[in-house]
This record gives structure tokens, C-alpha cells and sequence, in this order.
């Protein structure tokens, strides 16, 4: 299970920080920044046992302010 803070490499072979995890709507969202270069971001999400980018950008204005209230106690 990945967690806040855990570090994944993905197919890109590039290291992403798990900067904050949010359930919505049943599903796992994950929001990554790239360790080596911060402006590469993603927004990903369980798909069984793989991680799929989400490509609706309403929904990434959805879960933008569930991520940061997840990781405002942290700071």
C-alpha cells in the first residue's frame, strides 16, 4: 500500500515523492512530484493493481483542495 511521503519509481524509471494520498468516491488518489525535477506532477489512481493517470481536468480541480487538506496537518 503506498503511503504519504513514500517514494515510487514508475515506468518512466523517474522517482516520484508521494506528496499526498485522498479516497474519493471509493477510488485512491495519488499526488506525485518527480524527485528530480518538480515540475513534472502527476495525479494517478489505484486501477487494480496498477497506477493510471487521471485525465479529467475537473477532476483534478476537484481533488486539488482534498489533497493539500490532506497534508495541511503535516506541514
Amino acid at each position: 500500500m503506498i503511503q504519504i511521503k513514500d517514494v515510487v519509481t514508475l515506468s518512466d524509471q523517474n522517482e516520484y515523492l508521494v506528496v499526498s494520498k485522498v479516497d474519493h468516491e471509493y477510488r485512491n488518489y495519488y499526488y506525485l512530484v518527480d524527485i528530480n525535477d518538480n515540475s513534472n506532477v502527476l495525479f494517478l489512481y489505484e486501477n487494480g493493481e496498477k497506477l493510471t493517470e487521471v485525465e479529467e481536468p475537473e477532476l483534478v480541480s476537484k481533488l486539488l483542495p482534498m489533497f493539500y487538506a490532506k497534508i495541511a496537518c503535516l506541514l
